[in-house]
């Protein structure tokens, strides 16, 4: 076949059927977890990257343009890395037996804001007085979406071969994060709460859990103990005021903000943007792949840096991940090692497990001069089939605690059954 062929190449779909206990516990209307929204959009893009962009190989530049107009044109449809990223919002609160409404759900193209809207203001009293973490995480989880998916785009580009043409998601996901941040570290905050306030009116339905996520993020990040109710009342005099003003933040939290607007475009400290999947290397006369690249996150207990290196050696798989904790005043070093889809006795069956040992602050405080150690493992087996199809089993097990992808800041034992499918 010529190199100008348009080759679509292998994608493997992954639908995650069963998340326990999150699918038996949380609020009816929101059906999906951190996990399912994760797997189904980055589902589509793959899927829709394949078809448009075909593989690497084939040289068709032209094809980026298909791939660039597909994602700016369902960049606010459901399976959208927005749609994710209000879904992890809401899985937050569901996981707390709160309701609420994803707006992407009602296509609302071309509009600067979407909203997750029809939540009360008595759910948002409640978790913030008996759940402060968890408020930090509401506001933080839905940036902490996007850089999960880049972050499990590379995993099958690595580990699995994936060759579609996926770096415009990856870079939309880290310029939007990254903007986000930005917007709300400037005075453009003021300006944008401000005309939210006046379109939501007195509509309580329609109007957001927090508005601009990250100014909730430090406010609450640093007031933990503060009533809800101190936010006073919504400038149309119906409701709580919810959306943080940029103008609301003291100089500490200001600091901290733009500290992670700059820590953000570390997110771009990463290969695979530039279609650089790979690396060999050589130790002792033993041939490995490499690669690696950085994370931040936002989180409940402040801000984390993750360094990742990826790793075949043989034919065993590896990702091993430098946590880099921090708060405004201390650092929180920790470590995942991962092994990924080893082949067991039976040539079939594969297993991954994963362990992370961290330190974090204690109840997730910023200010709490207490830590504790977050202790977590995971442990996945995936029976092929055949060719085409796999169904797996999976548990998670850790304790107090955060962990991108993980709702539970309390200790949990998560459990997950599903079916993977190979296309084209």
């Amino acid at each position: 076949m010529p190199p100008s062929a348009h080759v679509r190449p292998p994608v493997e779909l992954d639908f995650p059927l069963v998340d326990l206990p999150f699918n038996s516990t949380s609020y009816f209307p929101n059906l999906y977890s951190m996990q399912q929204s994760l797997s189904l959009s980055t589902d589509f893009y793959e899927t829709a990257h394949s078809v448009l962009g075909g593989h690497y190989s084939s040289n068709n530049w032209y094809r980026i343009f298909y791939v660039a107009g597909f994602d700016l044109l369902t960049s606010a449809i459901p399976l959208s890395s927005s749609w994710m990223h209000e879904e992890w919002h809401r899985s937050v609160m569901s996981s707390r037996g709160i309701g609420s409404f994803n707006d992407v759900n009602t296509f609302p193209i071309g509009s600067p804001l979407i909203a997750v809207s029809h939540v009360d203001d008595i759910d948002l009293v409640n978790l913030k007085r008996d759940h402060p973490a968890d408020q930090v995480r509401l506001s933080a989880a839905g940036m902490e979406s996007q850089v999960a998916q880049n972050m499990l785009i590379e995993k099958h580009h690595f580990f699995n071969g994936l060759r579609s043409l996926d770096q415009i998601i990856l870079l939309e996901n880290n310029f939007s994060v990254t903007f986000y941040l930005a917007t709300c570290a400037s005075k453009d905050a003021d300006k944008t709460t401000d005309e939210q306030n006046t379109q939501d009116g007195t509509d309580l339905r329609r109007r957001d859990f927090t508005g601009l996520d990250c100014t909730a993020w430090v406010y609450d990040l640093f007031r933990p103990k503060e009533p809800y109710a101190a936010r006073g009342t919504h400038p149309s005099g119906v409701g709580a005021d919810r959306y943080i003003r940029y103008s609301d933040l003291n100089s500490k939290e200001k600091d901290f903000l733009s500290l992670q607007a700059a820590l953000s475009l570390l997110n771009f400290a990463d290969p695979f943007l530039f279609r650089k999947d790979e690396f060999d290397g050589e130790f002792s006369g033993t041939h490995f792949k490499w690669n690696a690249k950085l994370n931040h996150y936002i989180t409940s207990f402040g801000a984390t840096v993750d360094a990742n290196l990826f790793l075949k050696l043989n034919d065993e798989k590896y990702l091993v991940t430098w946590h880099n904790g921090m708060t405004d005043t201390r650092y929180l070093p920790g470590i995942t090692l991962e092994w990924i889809e080893t082949e067991t006795l039976c040539h079939a069956l594969f297993a991954s497990t994963g362990f992370t040992i961290w330190q974090q602050p204690k109840d997730q405080m910023i200010e709490d001069k207490a830590t504790t150690t977050l202790a977590a493992a995971s442990a996945q087996l995936l029976y092929r089939l055949n060719e085409r199809f796999a169904t797996y089993l999976g548990i998670e097990l850790k304790n107090e605690g955060w962990l991108a992808g993980n709702v539970y800041l309390d200790r949990n034992l998560s459990a997950q059954a599903g079916l993977k499918a190979t296309v084209f």
